[in-house]
């Protein structure tokens, strides 16, 4: 089964946090969607790192980076009412809706997502 990762496993790598060795393997040739590239690209250059290293990091794990089109929109719209009592954000809802598009498994640092009922395994790191 396929990986889909989210912004906190990129930044668990960069920033060699714990979990960043599941992380890794978990990394290598996964997706990610573009909103969550976005995201990991802006919290990465507020902790100090430049946009060279993440994007690097995301060519030398051969991460593909899935478009954010119209119909993941929708499904990433219609994911708020289960994922509003956890708090998750729109870029959680775009790699979960990204994940079951690709049929993956979701792989995250975020908790929060183990409560969650969904149609696809979701790995935490840590």
């Amino acid at each position: 089964m396929p990986y889909v990762i989210d912004a906190s496993v990129l930044m668990a790598l960069l920033r060699r946090e714990p979990g960043w060795e599941t992380a890794e393997i978990r990394a290598e040739g996964a997706t990610m969607s573009a909103v969550n590239a976005s995201e990991a690209l802006m919290r990465s250059v507020e902790k100090g790192f430049t946009e060279a290293n993440v994007l690097l990091l995301i060519a030398d794990r051969q991460i593909a980076v899935a478009p954010f089109d119209a119909e993941l929109a929708v499904s990433t719209a219609r994911l708020r009412p289960a994922t509003k009592r956890l708090g998750l954000s729109f870029a959680d809802r775009a790699c979960i809706a990204t994940a079951l598009r690709l049929d993956a498994t979701i792989v995250t640092a975020d908790r929060a997502w183990a409560g969650l009922d969904l149609p696809c395994p979701v790995q935490l790191i840590r």
